[in-house]
């Protein structure tokens, strides 16, 4: 792939609208253009590098933009890009931020693709591609535990550990290769057993890697959650409680709640769709049998669902077992005025009690078995799928090696090396790339 392009981009890097807004250029004219521009007490180019210098932006024909703009440059290769970048912070609003866009554009620039600024940063080496996904899931992340993850990967953690697993796979190809090429020659081979023990250790490592992906896929897009029970038991002020607001009518009066509710928060950093749902029991109401009809088919849809009772009459609501793909999580709520029964999880809507157990096992629910993510990385979607190729191909590639079938071996190692390549772009495919970054706002 290139390391340059011919042509200068820009746009905004801030939304319309706000207080301050932030026009980015990148590209071998973008300090040509901003002097055509923005004028200080001295052009630009003649300024210090990244520092921020005051002047008067304006458009071809002299027009007045902004009277006091900001203005720094950033040689390439020390830019975000890579290329010379030149960044204009002019005061905000939709018009005056439009009318700096349309004179930048109109002294050279072209408007960016959506994602051009990480493409350039990816394509030039300043990032690999596992990082520019992280600029992305950065912007996109809402919830600290999905910020926590983006920075980590954003600052190469994953990148690092695969490119770890790349260079290890490829000198124990170079070794494989070695018994295909000499195979008469006396060579100081590495011990069959040992060869074995390395790949297989690559294999289990990947494999752990790659088990990660659950967690980041809740941690970047969240779950759904629904809260439901028979009339009563306090599933809206449950919602309340966990919001920290009055987001649902609570009433002593049964059916009030005949429509879902739904809210959005965020469980041990976990970002949660929560649903409240209509009491479940035999209605004869038209209105409140498509409440409950409601409250099934989110129950089936949800990834986890709370079934909620009532400590006060511990056998008038039994789990209905209606059906469900997501974990059940059974609590008993108003404890504090009755004990809930053995083996269940008891908590008070009312006054707080056992909401930290109940957010503890809401959590094991979701992350499953595992509890949490092992050294902050977890990989997404696309990283999975690719590192269950490099797994699948090492495991073949064990059996072959036990046999010495080293031409045989090699093909699988080849194919395992090559995922890895295109979790972190050393080879992948330019339409995988256009997938990627299309996915990102015009101004990164």
């Amino acid at each position: 792939m290139p390391n340059f392009t011919e042509d200068t981009i820009c746009a905004l890097a801030t939304a319309l609208g706000g207080a301050v807004a932030v026009l980015r250029l990148s590209g071998p004219k973008s300090r040509a253009i901003a002097n055509c521009l923005w004028h200080g007490r001295k052009l630009l180019s003649k300024s210090d590098p990244r520092k921020l210098q005051l002047g008067v932006l304006s458009d071809l024909q002299g027009t007045v933009i902004d009277a006091s703009c900001l203005a720094v440059y950033m040689p390439g290769p020390n830019s975000y890009t890579g290329e010379d970048v030149v960044e204009l912070q002019l005061h905000g609003g939709a018009l005056s931020a439009k009318l700096a866009l349309e004179a930048v554009m109109s002294a050279g620039a072209r408007h960016a693709d959506a994602g051009e600024f990480t493409r350039r940063a990816f394509l030039n080496g300043k990032m690999d591609l596992t990082q520019a996904e992280a600029v992305s899931e950065l912007v996109s992340a809402e919830s600290r535990s999905a910020v926590a993850l983006a920075n980590k990967q954003l600052s190469g953690a994953l990148g690092n550990a695969i490119n770890g697993f790349y260079d290890e796979l490829s000198f124990l190809l170079s070794e494989i290769e070695s018994h295909l090429d000499f195979p008469e020659e006396e060579l100081d081979w590495m011990p069959l057993e040992e060869l074995a023990a390395r790949l297989a250790k690559c294999h289990d490592a990947i494999v752990e890697l790659a088990a990660t992906r659950k967690e980041g896929e809740v941690l970047r897009d969240g779950v759904s959650l629904v809260i439901a029970g028979a009339p009563n038991v306090g599933k809206s002020s449950l919602l309340n409680r966990l919001l920290g607001r009055d987001r649902a009518i609570v009433s002593p009066i049964p059916g009030t709640t005949r429509d879902t509710v739904e809210a959005e928060l965020s469980i041990r950093g976990i970002p949660v769709h929560l649903v409240d749902t209509a009491g479940a029991h035999d209605a004869t109401d038209l209105v409140e049998q498509t409440g409950i009809q409601r409250a099934k088919d989110a129950a089936k849809d949800a990834d986890v669902v709370l079934w909620l009772t009532d400590a006060t009459r511990p056998d008038d609501s039994p789990w209905p077992d209606w059906p469900r793909r997501g974990e059940l999580v059974q609590a008993a709520n108003k404890c504090d005025l009755a004990t809930p029964p053995a083996g269940m999880l008891g908590i008070s809507a009312t006054t707080g009690a056992g909401i930290p157990q109940l957010e503890e096992a809401l959590e094991k629910a979701i992350l499953g078995k595992t509890g949490g993510i092992g050294g902050g990385i977890a990989v997404s979607a696309r990283h999975g799928i690719l590192l269950d190729q490099a797994g699948t191909a090492l495991s073949e590639c064990q059996m072959l090696i036990r046999a010495q079938s080293w031409e045989l071996a090699a093909v699988p190692v080849r194919q395992a090396i090559s995922a890895l390549g295109a979790v972190t772009g050393r080879s992948v495919d330019p339409d995988v790339l256009d997938t990627i970054f299309h996915r990102f706002c015009i101004g990164k």
